[in-house]
């Protein structure tokens, strides 16, 4: 007569490989997570200096004359906004036609952060 011992559960081997493949599903997700939070972190930085940027747009918009005149309103103004650092604006009006002086356009730039980071806006309006 023969004495077969049959063992449930895993080998040393299999409970090796198993720890092994865990480990490095953790680190891969601990890597996916970090990513996310810098690029929402990132993504969220730039929102802000978008709304600043359309804000002075949409309110410099209203004070091109006819005809069309270069001018500065906001040359490089220091600005605070939360979450940003060293946020400079610069608002520049120019005459991008020369034929029609009807025409202006008004572009604004947000520089912020460090490394600076930089959103630029722009619209032409016609008087």
């Amino acid at each position: 007569m023969s004495n077969l011992n049959k063992q449930a559960g895993f080998t040393a081997v299999e409970l090796l490989i198993t720890l092994f493949v865990a480990a490095a599903f953790l680190v891969s997700g601990y890597q996916l997570y970090n990513l996310i939070i810098k690029d929402g972190g990132q993504t969220r930085a730039e929102a802000r200096a978008s709304n600043v940027a359309y804000d002075y747009m949409r309110r410099y918009s209203t004070s091109a004359v006819n005809p069309c005149l270069t001018d500065t309103p906001v040359d490089n103004a220091n600005i605070t906004i939360t979450g940003l650092s060293a946020v400079t604006v610069n608002v520049a009006i120019t005459c991008p036609y020369a034929a029609t002086t009807s025409v202006s356009k008004i572009e604004v730039t947000v520089l912020y952060n460090n490394p600076q980071q930089t959103v630029v806006y722009a619209t032409y309006v016609k008087i």
